[in-house]
């Protein structure tokens, strides 16, 4: 990439030596300026953006004359140091088979000064030893093929090394290698200076183009300003056009604002007029209104609608409800009053006429008064007897009140007393008289009590109770207690003894048979043993995939019995909450209704008739 990159620097360079951009004038105000776009100081400083104060920039005249000087920072392409690189590599080659010369013949001349003299002395009697040595077999130490004249010394110089093919081929694959990469140099060279035309034609090509954008957009630009001026001169003419209009726009406003003033005066005399003209046909003889109306009635209900129209328009003016209407409902509502309007008569022609009716309607008033007077103290003994009217029902509502509490106190404590004497109830059933009854303790002394009944007095035909057995069991005792007192000691002692020997003797048959049972059971489980067949013993199996599950049926739920129902099961059957209920179903009596159903219906119908007799008394 630095190759390339400083290829392309000096390629540009070379453009902006070859290439001399033309300036153009400063134009006048409302045009643009012509600039090319590409400069001489921009080629330079391509490769950077750092600007040096030697680049041109304080002497203007300079950089004319160091167009055609070399820039110190540029680069030479790997096209012009390929040469030099191939005259290093050789000089260098050179340069180190020299130093290694020097260094072999130096070492060569240290050996030969070394030893000089033992090399050039020989000894005698060595070299017959030596010589014996070759010639007995038995004294030889080792055997060569080396050639004698090998470490021969030929005018102090060591024996040149033989030619090596190999070094041969090596050199003339790198002769060949580095003459292919001079031709692909010169291929890219030959490759970069077509590029470099193509670059310089589509340079020129650029440059046109936007000389002929530029003098198009200013041609656009002095048609839009041509646009520009005539739209200005029209908004001028419209702002005029609109002053006037705004001008007339007021005078017309003020002159509306004046007529609609006009008209809400005329619109409230109106109103007063309206006014005192009900107001005098109100005053006015029923005998003169009825000559001169339509109709009394009719003209009093639509007398006293437009009264309270009139008094609601006239106290509501101000509202800022008028606002809403306009002139022309206004005016329309003065023409139709107007046209609906009868003939203008009225009954006073004097106004000393209408104060003397006020003078008269004042004595009715003053009347009226009076005869208020009158009613003051019937109306205050009515207010004390309304007040301890008031009294009396409060405190009748407040006995009725405290009586009812102290009912629903007193039904609140008999429905507790009903349900803890109902939970009292239940315990005493459930827990003591079952105890009593049908607990293992007692069933096991019925037992004794029967079994010794029948082994002391006789079998139980009559189905006797556990009291009467007892009594005749103590009855029996107290007989035979009587006939030990009577017989000898002697003999009771025998019998006793024989009596513990024949209870010793059945205790033992019992444990005998005991441990027979167990022995019984153990071997029943040995032949069951014996008799199954081997279990088969398999390796666990080992699933790869997950194993299909198989849809079972619902389990059925259990039905559960009611209370009534628990408690007699548990009651007169043996009955366990862990059984089955079904089974037991058939256990129930079939005329017997445990849930006592009827005689709540009868009950709840017997006091639904006494509360509606007591409703009608």
């Amino acid at each position: 990439m630095r190759k390339k990159t400083r290829k392309m620097n000096s390629e540009l360079r070379d453009i902006v030596r070859k290439i001399q951009p033309q300036t153009a004038g400063n134009k006048s105000r409302g045009t643009l300026q012509a600039k090319l776009p590409f400069d001489n100081n921009d080629y330079q400083n391509f490769s950077r953006t750092q600007r040096y104060w030697t680049s041109g920039r304080e002497f203007p005249n300079a950089g004319e004359n160091m167009k055609d000087e070399q820039s110190p920072f540029a680069f030479p392409s790997c096209s012009q140091t390929l040469a030099y690189l191939q005259w290093w590599k050789a000089q260098k080659k050179k340069t180190i088979s020299e130093h290694g010369k020097k260094i072999r013949k130096d070492k060569h001349k240290a050996l030969r000064s070394n030893d000089i003299l033992q090399r050039l002395r020989v000894d005698v009697e060595i070299e017959a030893a030596e010589a014996k040595k070759h010639k007995d077999l038995n004294k030889v130490i080792a055997m060569t093929d080396v050639d004698p004249q090998y470490f021969t010394e030929l005018s102090g110089e060591t024996v040149k090394e033989k030619f090596s093919l190999d070094e041969y081929i090596r050199d003339i694959r790198e002769t060949l290698r580095t003459r292919l990469l001079i031709d692909q140099e010169r291929d890219e060279c030959i490759c970069i200076d077509q590029q470099f035309e193509q670059e310089t034609r589509r340079l020129r090509q650029i440059q046109q183009r936007c000389q002929r954008y530029v003098s198009g957009f200013e041609e656009f630009l002095s048609k839009d300003h041509e646009k520009s001026m005539r739209i200005l001169e029209k908004a001028e003419r419209e702002a005029k056009l609109t002053e006037e209009i705004s001008d007339r726009r007021n005078v017309l406003a003020k002159q509306y604002g004046q007529s609609r003033l006009d008209v809400y005066v005329w619109e409230d005399n109106w109103r007063l007029v309206k006014m005192c003209q009900m107001f005098l046909h109100q005053v006015s003889p029923v005998s003169w209104r009825a000559r001169h109306d339509r109709s009394l009635s009719s003209e009093l209900e639509r007398n006293i609608a437009f009264a309270d129209a009139l008094s609601t328009d006239l106290f509501s003016k101000y509202k800022m409800l008028d606002e809403n209407v306009s002139l022309e409902t206004l005016i329309e509502m003065f023409e139709q009053d107007v046209a609906d309007a009868g003939p203008a008569e009225l009954y006073f022609e004097d106004p000393f006429d209408l104060i003397r009716i006020f003078r008269t309607m004042e004595t009715q008033n003053l009347n009226a008064l009076i005869h208020l007077d009158s009613f003051t103290a019937p109306i205050e003994d009515m207010i004390a007897t309304i007040a301890v009217t008031e009294i009396q029902i409060k405190q009748e509502i407040d006995g009725i009140t405290s009586v009812i509490s102290s009912l629903e106190n007193s039904i609140a404590k008999a429905e507790s007393r009903a349900a803890s004497l109902e939970e009292y109830a239940n315990y005493l059933l459930r827990d003591v008289f079952r105890s009593l009854v049908c607990s293992e303790e007692v069933l096991y002394l019925r037992v004794f009590i029967e079994d010794t009944y029948e082994s002391c007095v006789g079998p139980n035909d009559a189905n006797l109770d556990s009291f009467s057995m007892m009594k005749w069991i103590e009855r029996v005792y107290e007989d035979l207690n009587l006939q030990l007192d009577n017989l000898p000691r002697e003999i009771v002692r025998t019998c006793e003894r024989e009596g513990f020997q024949q209870e010793m003797k059945a205790l033992r048959d019992a444990e005998d048979a005991t441990r027979k049972f167990e022995l019984m059971h153990r071997l029943l489980d040995a032949l069951k043993r014996i008799l199954e067949p081997p279990a088969k013993k398999k390796r666990p199996v080992i699933r790869r995939s997950a194993p299909i599950t198989l849809k079972t049926r619902p389990m059925s739920r259990l039905l559960k019995p009611t209370d009534e129902e628990a408690q007699y099961l548990t009651f007169f059957t043996d009955y366990c909450r862990h059984d089955d209920f079904v089974t037991y179903c058939s256990k129930f009596p079939d005329d017997f209704d445990l849930t006592f159903l009827s005689k709540r219906d009868d009950i709840e119908s017997e006091k639904a008739l006494d509360d509606a007799a007591f409703s009608q008394e």
